[in-house]
């Protein structure tokens, strides 16, 4: 009973993570692409950066080309959480097929750890990155690296979800040593 309870949770939760999957891209392009609530997201992050004084926007036009750069920099995180989601969506293939504490789903964990590290430095470069997307047609403007405590939080979880896979795997490592002594 408990095991069919863990595959029809495990397939319901793999469902949720591949329209995750597939809705994280599209969210972000809509951001970009299309004037919601009638504001251009580059535009209004162009007019933020050039809001500084002894700034001139007219030196800054916001180019097709220009709009390209900034969709792939905005994407960046995306790419790292769907492959988050991915490791999420074989963890849990793992599990409906029994899977448990293998060294193939320890290793899954360890991924995701290393993914939540990489969600911390993304997300550190991302404002710098945008910015000097939006800005390389004009004049050199310099620009900002801002930290948060939610930024700490990510790179935290990412560790203890590192240091959980080290002891899931050591753990794995004795008790199949275990199983081995007669």
């Amino acid at each position: 009973m408990i095991s069919n309870k863990l595959e029809r949770s495990s397939m319901l939760i793999e469902w949720l993570l591949l329209l995750a999957l597939l809705a994280t891209p599209l969210i972000t392009l809509l951001e970009v692409w299309t004037p919601f609530g009638g504001a251009d997201f580059l535009q209004e992050k162009l007019n933020t950066i050039l809001s500084r004084p002894g700034i001139n926007p007219a030196d800054y036009p916001l180019h097709f080309s220009t709009r390209l750069l900034g969709t792939l920099v905005q994407l960046l995180p995306d790419l790292v959480f769907m492959m988050m989601l991915w490791q999420l969506r074989q963890l849990f293939r793992g599990y409906r097929a029994g899977l448990l504490f293998t060294f193939e789903q320890i290793r899954r964990y360890r991924q995701i750890g290393v993914l939540l590290c990489a969600t911390f430095l993304v997300e550190l470069i991302l404002t710098p990155l945008l910015d000097t997307v939006l800005t390389m047609r004009g004049p050199e403007v310099l620009g900002t690296i801002a930290l948060s405590t939610s930024d700490f939080r990510v790179l935290l979880a990412g560790l203890i979800v590192l240091a959980l896979a080290l002891v899931m795997r050591e753990a794995k490592l004795l008790a199949d040593e275990q199983q081995l002594t007669v």
